[in-house]
């Protein structure tokens, strides 16, 4: 405005004098008031408490960051110019200008790598405004904060998880992040009532995952019992805390039985007497005793057992058991898989703990709990062994479903949700993967980034909707040509893909680009609004290298992203390849 009134106040010679005092006073004014602007600015950024700066929206350029950004983002300052940490690609600031010129107004949510390994969960907000005469954006970046509905939201995807603690006969019981209660099972308020605050207290130190305790209560008839209790915290993909899940089981048998058994030991030292009675006690504690339980001696013959231990094995009664050896009354194969165990603690003296899992005659599957420990007769001071199995198939298949669970979330974790192929997660881990890999054996990598031709217009002409299919149906494309197991097809944002392409050259990526427009061709989705064509098209960056030693896997991607915006540049629909020296 300043350079317009100044050529028409020297274009026209005929104002008077005062006219002449008051435009220039005027400009003086406006180059006053620009100035002041600027510095305002400038201050505001400076002295803000969180990070900012300022960025030209023609070149991209940072004019202004302060020392919080530097401090949390790691932008450099470096004479008069600022950087970005070298984890960012060049072509980021572009790519937030974008955003906000279409989505006014709308906070821009990012994973901002600090490092190589390390990034935060960013918020940016920018408005546009005017720096030196300068159409610029100026950025708010503040950390991402996790709200409750988004944790509420991931704990309530679980719902296969939710309805397989429904039916344990286990208390669960799942808290949030700020320790408040979002979910019990009924075997949960079975136990333990009104008395919430005592059943799902913390044990000390779950701040470190996953702890276990025992402790006595009482349940609510006010019989005493003893729980033993297992916490872990409960993570996002992202490490975020999402809060903690509890489980416990009542072993106030399991103890009771442990102690008996060592109660009636000791007593057999005493006298004969005492041994009779010890024997009756312990077959009434075996009789009475839901797990399974049996004794032999160094001989391998059975003393004493229950009818749930006798069961397990397939034989009808106690009696055909006892006095005799295993290997007189089950199937032979069976007995050499339980034979193994049994002369590892004779011979070695020292306990062993497994799960071990039985067939039944009907087919039903049945995983058990198995203890064999060592033990010396006092009276005839011959040594055997004991026998203990607990039935834990629903535990054990509940593990199994949440373990299955977990192996579907992180899965997911991986996929692209629209074009079902993988997504910019999987495709960063796999470019890290195969960089070290053909480091090592000092094959070639190829490297493919892929933009849709025009894809706004093609959305504002079509509808979201149709834009998504698109999306699909050229994803799909990318897999037909890219077939081998270990060739990489990811949807790297938007309407760009990647592609890694393992042992592959550069004449090798030329003919897997021809076959990538070839395919997209022939898909055939109209796009009368596009620029090269009356059909959706594709422009592809392809680099090919040897990696280096004092390289990293991020030197690729700039130089597919160079080599891309260079097919753009020069008219699109078509690949453009960065030639480097060890191609």
């Amino acid at each position: 405005m300043i350079d317009i009134l100044s050529q028409n106040l020297f274009s026209s010679m005929s104002y008077h004098g005062f006219e002449l005092v008051f435009i220039l006073g005027f400009l003086l004014l406006l180059a006053q008031q620009r100035l002041r602007y600027s510095r305002q600015i400038k201050k505001l950024i400076e002295d803000s408490p969180v990070s900012m700066m300022l960025v030209d929206s023609h070149t991209g350029r940072i004019l202004i960051s302060n020392p919080i950004c530097a401090k949390q983002l790691g932008v450099r300052q470096i004479g008069k110019h600022y950087l970005l940490p070298g984890t960012l690609p060049a072509s980021f600031l572009f790519e937030l200008l974008d955003h906000f010129y279409i989505n006014q107004g709308e906070a821009y949510r990012f994973d901002w790598p600090i490092t190589a390994n390390q990034s935060i969960s960013v918020e940016i907000y920018g408005r546009q405004t005017q720096y030196q005469g300068k159409e610029c954006w100026l950025f708010n970046v503040a950390p991402y904060q996790v709200n409750s509905n988004e944790i509420n939201q991931q704990l309530e995807s679980l719902s296969v998880i939710k309805s397989a603690f429904e039916h344990l006969s286990a208390p669960v019981f799942i808290k949030g992040p700020d320790g408040e209660k979002l979910f019990i099972n009924r075997a949960f308020e079975r136990f333990w009532g009104e008395r919430l605050d005592e059943g799902m207290s913390d044990i000390k130190g779950i701040d470190k995952g996953r702890v276990s305790l025992r402790h006595w209560t009482v349940d609510l008839s006010g019989r005493s019992c003893l729980l033993e209790t297992h916490q872990s915290l409960l993570l996002s993909p992202q490490g975020d805390l999402l809060g903690m899940l509890g489980m416990s089981h009542d072993v106030t048998d399991w103890h009771d039985m442990q102690r008996n058994l060592r109660d009636e030991m000791e007593k057999r030292r005493d006298t004969e007497v005492e041994l009779a009675q010890r024997e009756t006690i312990l077959q009434n504690i075996l009789d009475a005793s839901p797990d399974s339980i049996g004794i032999f001696n160094q001989n391998k013959v059975y003393q004493a057992c229950n009818q749930p231990f006798v069961k397990a094995l397939g034989i009808a009664e106690v009696d055909e058991l006892i006095g005799r050896r295993l290997e007189d009354v089950i199937p032979i194969e069976n007995y050499r898989r339980l034979n193994e165990s049994d002369e590892q603690v004779l011979s070695q003296g020292a306990s062993l703990r497994y799960v071990d899992q039985v067939s039944q005659s009907n087919g039903e599957v049945i995983w058990y709990d198995v203890v064999k420990t060592p033990f010396r007769d006092p009276v005839s001071g011959t040594n055997g062994a004991l026998v203990m199995a607990r039935d834990v198939t629903e535990r054990y298949l509940a593990e199994r479903q949440l373990a299955q669970a977990n192996l579907e979330l992180e899965r997911l974790s991986f996929i692209d949700s629209l074009t079902q192929i993988a997504n910019r997660r999987r495709f960063d881990e796999q470019l890290e993967l195969f960089w070290h890999i053909h480091l090592r054996e000092q094959q070639p990598l190829t490297v493919m980034l892929c933009d849709i031709d025009y894809f706004k217009e093609f959305n504002d002409l079509n509808g979201h909707q149709a834009g998504d299919d698109a999306l699909v149906e050229v994803a799909q494309a990318f897999k037909r040509v890219a077939t081998r197991s270990s060739d990489c097809v990811a949807r790297y944002g938007g309407e760009e893909f990647a592609l890694i392409l393992p042992n592959t050259s550069q004449v090798g990526a030329e003919l897997i680009a021809e076959r990538i427009h070839q395919q997209v061709m022939e898909i055939g989705l109209e796009h009368p609004n596009s620029k090269v064509g009356h059909r959706v098209t594709v422009s592809i960056g392809v680099v090919s290298l040897t990696p280096q030693s004092q390289h990293s896997c991020d030197v690729m991607i700039a130089m597919a992203d160079s080599a891309l915006y260079q097919a753009k540049a020069n008219g699109r629909n078509q690949t453009c390849i960065h030639h480097t020296s060890s191609n």
